[in-house]
């Protein structure tokens, strides 16, 4: 039997998940919701699904069991709150939400009706971070010295005004950081692990009239000693690939998307030859730096797959909300650090 899906938000990234649930052979889209009748039809008819006249329709339906939220980043609680309460799994595109307090509402209400809540963090499925994350649990670097991320995108002025909601706090949460930014922040602490304070810097130079950063940097200290940094921004022409480093005594890895620009180890393995000739290639996808529609499906198609495997095991998914909302907060310390020019504490 088909896991039935329904979709609340009809914008770019609902396109993603439409083509990744399309393409799982257990998996159907049943139906779509927006807010804009026009964009719920469009969608309905590209996708050949039901077009919903309200989020509380679509999540009464009984033949869908799986709600993927894909509403502006700072309005995921309510259409959350309207499936989980109708007893509907529920997965939450980036971000969980924009403030601590509407991600615990989620997480509270998911936990009072025993409902399945994932927040989309595709990059954790990629398969070189995949195979870096296994290095680091077997210990291969020794002590973790710096664990760094760099995402230098560009958006165009268009960008913002074309859909507005991008451009303004409480819609969106944030800019650089809380909307590019948060794929690889959530990749650096599923690597480096917590992270104990935070010292940040925002601003706003390439554009003009928004409410959000487009460039930030910060210093981090994590919990086991080590310490990295975090450079973010949609103000670089022409954008480069997002790239993560992962450095320690033992051994060091750097990724740029998901192409291994380096990967060595004081111990040698004959796996690590195969490994670097595996994912040395040429990236596959434009990986947004400068085109947010050039993303590949390959990483929601790879963890969707992964949440129905949970349900039909009677598991919790790898990245449950709780597990989500820990990004959120890093990027939080991040905005409240350059806010009040303090190191915070986490």
């Amino acid at each position: 039997m088909k896991h039935g899906f329904g979709i609340i938000g009809a914008g770019a990234i609902a396109e993603v998940h439409a083509r990744a649930i399309d393409t799982i052979m257990d998996a159907e889209l049943v139906g779509v919701y927006d807010h804009d009748p026009d964009k719920t039809i469009a969608f309905s008819t590209k996708f050949r699904c039901k077009a919903y006249e309200s989020a509380e329709k679509l999540c009464n339906d009984d033949r869908i069991e799986i709600v993927n939220i894909c509403t502006p980043s700072g309005k995921h609680l309510e259409p959350a709150l309207t499936a989980i309460n109708a007893g509907k799994g529920c997965v939450i595109e980036k971000p969980l939400e924009i403030t601590l307090e509407r991600c615990d509402r989620i997480i509270n209400a998911a936990i009072e009706r025993n409902v399945m809540v994932s927040g989309i963090f595709p990059m954790r499925f990629s398969r070189v971070n995949i195979e870096l994350k296994k290095a680091i649990d077997e210990g291969r670097f020794g002590k973790l010295v710096m664990g760094d991320a760099y995402i230098k995108w560009y958006r165009s002025a268009e960008y913002y005004s074309d859909v507005r909601w991008r451009s303004l706090l409480n819609t969106s949460g944030g800019g650089a950081v809380m909307n590019q930014g948060i794929h690889s922040i959530d990749l650096l602490r599923w690597f480096m692990g917590k992270v104990d304070s935070v010292c940040a810097f925002t601003g706003l130079v390439g554009h003009e009239n928004l409410e959000v950063e487009d460039v930030a940097t910060a210093t981090v200290k994590f919990a086991n000693g080590a310490m990295g940094v975090i450079e973010a921004s949609t103000a670089v022409h022409p954008g480069f690939f997002r790239r993560i480093e992962i450095l320690g005594t033992r051994g060091s890895a750097i990724i740029e998307e998901e192409k291994l620009i380096a990967w060595n180890f004081d111990e040698e393995r004959d796996s690590d030859r195969i490994i670097r000739e595996k994912y040395s290639g040429n990236n596959q996808s434009g990986g947004g730096v400068s085109d947010p529609k050039a993303i590949s499906d390959i990483g929601h198609l790879r963890q969707l797959l992964d949440i129905i495997q949970s349900i039909d095991k009677g598991l919790p998914p790898p990245v449950d909300a709780i597990e989500a909302k820990k990004a959120v907060e890093l990027v939080l310390a991040i905005y409240a650090s350059a806010s009040n020019k303090r190191i915070v504490y986490l």
